[in-house]
Formats: C-alpha cells, structure tokens, sequence
C-alpha cells in the first residue's frame, strides 16, 4: 500500500517521503510505539518505497519488487525475529545478522535488516548489534522495532535515528472495525475504546469476542456478595486455558486486569460525579451499558477505597511478566481487592 494508506502517522510516512526523495537516509533507525498501530506495516512499506521500480519514493504494490518484499521473499530484505517459544531475541539471531550485512547486495542499492522485538534483545545480543551500528557497512538500513524505548540500550538508541508512532485515535478504529467487520456499533464503540489506540489488538479483540467477556467479567465484579476466592477460581477456569503458554496467560490476565481497571475507574468516575454534580465537566463512563450496578457499587465504597483498588491494579499489571505463576497472581490480586472492598475499612 502507498504511504498515503498508512493509518495516523502522517508525521512518519511524511518524513520518509522527504528523506527517499532527498536520498538522506540513515543507517539505524528505531520505530518505537505501542503494539498493533503500524510500525511493521511501515518498515514494509519503507521498504517497498525504497525498491520499487514504477513509483518514486513510494510503492506501487505492484511491480516485482513490492510483490516479493510484501510476500517476504526479496532477497536483500533479511527479517530478525524472536524464536518461537523464547522470550528474548538472542545473540545467535544478531550473529546471523553480522555476517549478512558484510555482503553486498544481491540485485539492489541497499540491504535492509528489519529487527522485531528489538526492545526484548538480551545482552549479548545488543552487545553484538551495538558492533555493527558502531561501523555500519556501506548501503545497509537497520530497522529496529520496538514498543518500549526503556529496556534499549542507550548505546545502541544513541547511534539510530528515533521515529515515534502515535496511538491511533479511536474514531478511526472504530471506522476501521465498521468497514471490515459486521458488528454492532456498542461491540465496535467500547472495543475502540478499550485497545487504547492499537489497530492490532482491536482486531484481536473483535475476534475473540472480547466485548462479551468483559461483560460477563464486570456482572461478576459487581455483585457485593462475591467470593473474591471463588471469583478468581472462575477466571483461571474461564479465561486462562490450561493449554496456553504462559506469554499466552500473560496477555490474557492483562487484558483481564484491563478490564477490572476500567469498571473501577468508571467507579471513580460516578463517585466524583456524585460529589462534583452536572456542573463540572466529568469524563464519560467506559462501561455506560453498566450504569445501574457501578451506582450501587459506588454506594458502599469510598472514594479512597476505590483508589487504592486501580493503584493496586496497576501494580499487578506492572509485574505480570515477571511474575511465572499467574494462578497465583490472579488469586492475588482478587484476594487484595476483597480486602479493599472490605466494608470496614470505609
């Protein structure tokens, strides 16, 4: 697809327009951003702009250039990924990156080496990429995608040239959701609302009926009586197959915790409404279809409570990579939410 068809990030797809068209382009670059809202879909398309033979600093998608590079088989286009079933990128897969860019080109004017997860390389790993940004051979591209700039050494983040993507705003998802998928308009409004600007994980989210477990998640959540024990039991057995990895289970209790934060922020949200009143701007209510139980809720928590809950909350999330039993974190977490619940501590 041209650059024009790239979804809000204008600032990025202009840039690179500017920098083929000027022939300025850099050795490194680092596209960093949350998942799922572009930056592999545009180190293609960067790609294709670059190679193709019928448009001038953009793809046609067309000619046999722009075919082969969507198709993944361009032979001066080299991707570096993660192993399946490993956590990090290792120093094998930099090594075999090292001895490919000390060869020339096959059939065009440069290399381009696209490495994902650049941002879960190891030490030994980054160690060995820092060598080959530190003397970049002639003609080579090193693209380095990553959601996070944090875990990047800043070796490494001082030697590429940093292009941040933004999240996508939510009414283009939500046209997006309209367009490919046959959904009801509150299923697409709160799932475009929920990805927190990732295209990527909008889709994920449609297809795995996500809507609806959030429903189920939030009318447990918000009977008073729970078993807080009893409810965490239900959600390993629910939504934690036994069957998953356990980056699977990560993801899948950090979409569950998502989804706990926002029915207390929403919390949060009648709780000031009730002392600020109508005559103060409040922020709408991320779960509007549960007004009637979050009311009741609000009634028997205080405002430090609830607090205290979304702090909590947003420490486990924190931690849930590093954490190995997620059983027992989701256990945690529901047992520390029945002790804030707890109605003596109002």
């Amino acid at each position: 697809m041209p650059f024009t068809d790239i979804l809000a990030q204008d600032h990025v797809t202009d840039h690179f327009r500017k920098t083929i068209a000027a022939n300025h382009l850099s050795h490194a670059y680092i596209f960093t951003g949350q998942d799922g809202i572009g930056k592999t879909l545009l180190a293609k398309e960067f790609s294709k702009a670059i190679f193709c033979t019928e448009n001038k600093n953009d793809s046609c998608d067309l000619c046999h250039n722009c075919v082969r590079i969507e198709n993944n088989n361009h032979p001066d286009i080299h991707w570096i990924e993660i192993e399946e079933g490993s956590k990090f990128l290792k120093i094998d897969n930099i090594r075999d990156l090292q001895h490919s860019v000390k060869l020339s080109p096959v059939e065009s004017n440069y290399k381009i080496f696209i490495i994902k997860a650049a941002d879960r390389m190891n030490e030994e790993a980054s160690n060995c990429l820092l060598k080959t940004l530190e003397e970049p051979p002639p003609n080579t591209i090193i693209v380095l995608i990553a959601n996070s700039l944090a875990p990047v050494k800043e070796t490494i983040k001082s030697r590429c040239q940093i292009i941040r993507f933004h999240p996508i705003p939510t009414h283009i998802i939500e046209d997006q959701l309209i367009k490919r998928f046959d959904a009801d308009t509150s299923k697409v409004g709160w799932i475009s609302r929920f990805c927190s600007g990732s295209l990527g994980s909008a889709f994920e989210l449609l297809e795995d009926n996500f809507y609806e477990k959030n429903r189920d998640i939030v009318n447990r959540i918000s009977v008073s009586s729970i078993d807080n024990l009893l409810l965490a039991e239900e959600v390993i057995n629910t939504y934690l197959s036994p069957s998953e990895t356990l980056e699977e289970k990560r993801e899948a209790f950090r979409r569950i915790l998502n989804c706990i934060l926002q029915f207390y922020r929403d919390l949060l949200v009648v709780k000031v409404r009730n002392i600020y009143g109508a005559g103060k701007k409040i922020p709408p209510l991320f779960n509007a279809d549960h007004e009637d139980a979050l009311k009741r809720c609000a009634g028997y928590l205080t405002q430090r409570q609830i607090t205290e809950i979304i702090n909590d909350i947003l420490e486990s999330i924190k931690y849930i990579d590093y954490n190995l039993n997620i059983n027992l974190l989701v256990e945690n977490i529901f047992t520390r939410i029945a002790m804030l619940n707890s109605p003596e501590r109002g």
